[in-house]
């Protein structure tokens, strides 16, 4: 995994934000075939997303072109 280039914080991930879905909008997007990535930093393997790609934060920038252009992406933490 790559180093950590940011730091995360509590306080930012609890602040609002028009881009965050709540559970039921992204169930919707992932039964229409959206691609989820989960980006938790390390695997917990009882917090498992069936069917999400681990990609840590730090590492998406590496992964873009990979990534579809045009679909929905589900970005999924704990």
């Amino acid at each position: 995994m790559a180093a950590p280039t940011r730091r995360y914080h509590v306080w930012s991930a609890l602040r609002s934000s028009s881009l965050r879905l709540d559970a039921d909008a992204a169930r919707e997007l992932m039964a229409g075939g959206a691609l989820v990535i989960d980006v938790r930093r390390h695997e917990d393997a009882s917090a498992r997303i069936e069917g999400a790609r681990r990609i840590a934060p730090d590492e998406i920038p590496s992964v873009l072109a990979e990534l579809p252009r045009g679909a929905p992406i589900v970005l999924a933490c704990t």
